[in-house]
């Protein structure tokens, strides 16, 4: 009886791979078009098969992803060993690409930040309207001293007492 070799045990079809990595076939052949992850070796049928480091890379991807890295970044951090040539140089890369995610954190912050007080100033305009019995399409918002006493009145607000 011929045995058969550890690798061919060891390496799993597509579907599997999916399953065990918790994302979709489509997701995979994906992320196989954006070179970022590729077959260990293709059976003489053509069939994908893939080991357990493409496994642990599509866990890494899904992680990172998770953490709001992008496919693109996620890629670049995949090759930046390809450029370097020390450690030292590696870990300046990373540095470098990790300071660019900083970058774009902070932005996100100070975005969703603004978009926080926007709300907190359109709920507190709405508040003083609750009190408002005048038919929605006979009242004349802009004009109500509750309105009025705001020097601001957010967009999200104007936008559903805006009559044109």
């Amino acid at each position: 009886m011929e045995s058969i070799p550890n690798k061919a045990l060891s390496m799993m079809q597509i579907g599997d791979l999916a399953t065990r990595a918790g994302v979709t076939t489509r997701t995979i052949r994906y992320y196989e078009e954006k070179g970022i992850i590729e077959p260990e070796e293709r059976t003489e049928g053509g069939f994908r098969l893939y080991s357990e480091n493409q496994l642990l890379r599509l866990v890494i991807i899904q992680g990172l992803k998770a953490l709001g890295f992008d496919l693109e970044r996620i890629s670049e951090f995949f090759n930046l060993r390809h450029n370097a040539e020390t450690g030292s140089d590696l870990a300046q890369a990373m540095i470098d690409l990790l300071g660019g995610q900083q970058d774009e954190i902070d932005r996100k912050i100070a975005h969703h930040m603004e978009m926080k007080e926007r709300n907190a100033r359109a709920i507190e305009v709405l508040k003083g309207c609750l009190c408002c019995s005048i038919k929605v399409f006979e009242r004349d918002c802009h004009n109500c001293k509750s309105y009025c006493q705001h020097t601001h009145v957010p967009d999200v607000v104007e936008c559903s007492i805006f009559a044109a």
